[in-house]
């Protein structure tokens, strides 16, 4: 991985675990713990929607592998209880 360029992760929300900065190609693993029992959360990577695993006792989980640009990854979230 030496002398390959780094791209740019940027993680717009409260995500845990991500670097700065990834290797085209290397994996990309993020959670999201902070869950409220009455809100939906989508989850999007480059503007595109994104289906987050979960995992118990982390929370939802995204893994991607690096692409050749830099990425963003963000989440909305909607109260179920006003729907």
């Amino acid at each position: 991985m030496f002398g390959r360029k780094k791209y740019k992760l940027t993680a717009d929300g409260w995500f845990v675990g991500q670097k700065k900065e990834y290797h085209e190609g290397q994996r990309v693993e993020l959670s999201f713990p902070y869950i409220a029992t009455d809100t939906k959360y989508s989850f999007f990577v480059d503007g595109a929607p994104f289906n987050a695993s979960y995992e118990s006792g982390r929370g939802y989980v995204i893994r991607f592998a690096m692409p050749d640009h830099d990425v963003t990854v963000s989440v909305t979230s909607q109260n179920t209880m006003l729907i």
